[in-house]
């Protein structure tokens, strides 16, 4: 019987590394590569957390993780720039759907914590689904329930000086074929999330004075959340 289910979910597996393995030569092979090469130069803003490379992880689709000499992402292009391992004058792309994500920062400096970064599927407005990083703000991304942040470039300055802005988007932290979905930081649309558990969350959120309008006290609350529908 394991068996059988596994082998669905073995392919699919399979199926998720090839096509990020393909993504990864596409992007780093012709005039595919030239053409985001030539781009990144003109960029002078629209990097998450500034232009400078930053140590990193690589968090591939085969499941490793991969430690990097310095990482840098560019929302607007969705393109993840990562230095070379031994030739820190080399690099590396890889946009969105050649990674599960990636990690900025090294665990272990309460001053600067590491940022994580996953590949999802979202969803904004009438517009169709797309691939995306997105920066997680729950404790774990594989849910039940996901929050984070979808950086984008303001759209009403020129491209090479768009400053970034954030969207809050949320839904089910296991990966699948549901998107992420803007969310509305107020008490109604948070709740709304729990379910037949919003009351508990609402509880919780009471005892811990947290805020419906900030996300970090949100976050608290999904963690809260995750917690509770895992155990009972």
């Amino acid at each position: 019987m394991s068996t059988a289910w596994s082998t669905p979910a073995a392919a699919q597996i399979s199926r998720d590394v090839a096509d990020a393995r393909a993504a990864y030569q596409q992007a780093n092979t012709g005039a595919v590569a030239e053409g985001y090469r030539a781009s990144l130069k003109q960029q002078t803003s629209g990097f998450v957390g500034g232009s400078a490379f930053q140590l990193g992880f690589l968090r591939t689709a085969d499941g490793r993780t991969l430690l990097v000499p310095g990482l840098r992402y560019h929302a607007g292009l969705h393109l993840l720039e990562a230095q070379d391992s031994i030739d820190l004058e080399s690099s590396h792309l890889w946009p969105t759907g050649s990674l599960r994500g990636f990690d900025l920062g090294e665990a272990g400096d309460p001053a600067a914590p590491v940022r994580r970064f996953r590949s999802r599927l979202v969803k904004e407005g009438s517009a169709g689904t797309r691939r995306e990083y997105v920066e997680v703000l729950t404790a774990i991304d594989a849910g039940p329930l996901l929050l984070g942040w979808l950086y984008a470039p303001a759209d009403d300055t020129p491209t090479s000086k768009r400053p970034l802005v954030g969207t809050l988007v949320a839904g089910p932290g296991t990966v699948g074929n549901e998107p992420l979905r803007p969310l509305e930081p107020s008490e109604a649309a948070v709740l709304r999330l729990f379910g037949g558990r919003a009351n508990d969350v609402r509880t919780f959120a009471t005892t811990q004075h947290l805020d419906y309008t900030r996300p970090a006290d949100i976050a608290k609350m999904m963690d809260h959340y995750n917690r509770i529908a895992v155990v009972k």
